[in-house]
């Protein structure tokens, strides 16, 4: 049977245990929880200031069969985005041209193109659209880090360069 007795020692209980625990955490690495405010603060501060906002690249695929990523990439940007890469499997080739064009000319800015390799390395250019409201980059060549083709499919996602807002994705496979 439960009495009023019975929660007051279960809760005196449980308070001690808290308390215990919570000084426990508190002393065993040194930092008053104010001081870890300031840390994680200043933590995200620098790496805000250090490159664009934005989550990354999207985690997603080309499906070359599809002609689509997954999961699709949804534009952060307003615009009329349409984006170039070769739709037959690429041979021969030393190099692929890649293409972003906004039909709504909204966007005016530089853009980044990421690609992911098969392998799952990626590598990343940035291009400014030219007097058509192209960007066009050539992969691997304008892509620092990047080797040459490697058999399999490549993603591409685009950004906007100075946020690292996604846009669109698109990709292509070598043969």
């Amino acid at each position: 049977m439960l009495t009023k007795t019975t929660h007051r020692r279960r809760a005196a209980a449980l308070c001690g245990a808290v308390l215990i625990l919570a000084t426990g955490c508190a002393q065993s690495h040194g930092h008053s929880p104010q001081q870890l405010s300031e840390m994680i603060a200043d933590t995200v501060r620098d790496s805000a200031a250090s490159g664009p906002l934005g989550l990354g690249v999207p985690d997603t695929l080309f499906d070359p069969a599809r002609y689509s990523c997954s999961p699709a990439v949804d534009p952060a940007l307003p615009g009329g985005w349409r984006s170039e890469a070769p739709r037959e499997t690429v041979e021969d080739e030393k190099a692929v041209e890649l293409g972003l064009s906004d039909s709504e000319g909204d966007h005016s800015g530089p853009v980044a193109a990421t690609v992911t390799d098969p392998a799952g390395e990626t590598a990343t250019a940035e291009a400014e659209p030219d007097d058509a409201g192209w960007a066009r980059l050539v992969y691997p060549n304008a892509f620092d880090g990047a080797e040459e083709l490697a058999t399999g499919v490549h993603t591409v996602v685009w950004s906007d360069a100075g946020t690292g807002a996604p846009i669109t994705c698109d990709g292509f496979e070598v043969g």
